[in-house]
């Protein structure tokens, strides 16, 4: 780590430890994501370059919703069509984020969501689509932080669906990381408590060895 500046962008890339803050509606993701990133940035040395990548599919929803009213004023978010070709780009589009900030961060990247929308495109479709969990298993993450719903009160900000939905939601998150045996940790509790432990966990996470593959063998 203490030659981290002298790695190119791709290396950088391969080597950054990618922690991925996932959960339902109004369950603190963005709050969290952005609080480790201050976190570590704080701790100076390599870490100063610490980043956060957002959730672009947040921002594809409010542009959407946006371009929705502009026609009829009235529209709820409720009425924003989707289609599934939508998950399969805005899944790409998380993914390429998350290398790009790789590339140019310190050893640990912290992503708001990341290309796991097999689990939005079933709430907003009615069906999977193997394209989206295709591009999800892509993903060089190494750790997902779920944040539980319970404690934390539902805050509408017009392109959320309601608070009967998030305990669905973080039932669906925590089978899917479970089926496809992604290391988890639920956190719960109040913000500073979650905090604690995602810092906790994240440092165990950084205190692993990197495992390289043998070199390949000489000629001649």
């Amino acid at each position: 780590m203490g030659n981290w500046h002298h790695l190119a962008g791709p290396v950088r890339a391969a080597l950054t430890r990618r922690v991925v803050v996932v959960g339902a509606e109004s369950t603190g993701t963005t709050t969290m994501a952005r609080a480790l990133a201050e976190r570590f940035r704080a701790r100076g040395g390599v870490w100063a370059d610490t980043r956060w990548v957002p959730e672009y599919g947040r921002r594809y929803s409010a542009e959407k919703f946006a371009r929705l009213r502009a026609t009829r004023p009235g529209a709820g978010f409720a009425e924003v069509p989707w289609h599934s070709d939508e998950f399969v780009a805005v899944a790409e589009r998380q993914l390429a984020d998350d290398d790009a900030a790789a590339r140019t961060g310190s050893p640990v990247l912290f992503c708001d969501t990341d290309a796991l929308a097999t689990v939005w495109h079933e709430r907003y479709t009615g069906h999977r689509d193997p394209r989206v969990a295709e591009i999800a298993a892509r993903g060089s993450h190494d750790l997902w932080l779920l944040t539980g719903h319970t404690g934390v009160p539902f805050e509408d900000d017009g392109l959320r669906d309601g608070p009967h939905l998030r305990a669905w939601m973080t039932g669906r998150l925590r089978a899917e990381l479970t089926a496809r045996h992604l290391p988890h940790l639920l956190i719960t509790g109040g913000h500073h408590e979650r905090l604690r432990r995602a810092v906790a966990a994240v440092d165990e996470l950084l205190s692993r060895p990197w495992h390289f593959t043998d070199p390949l063998p000489g000629r001649g």
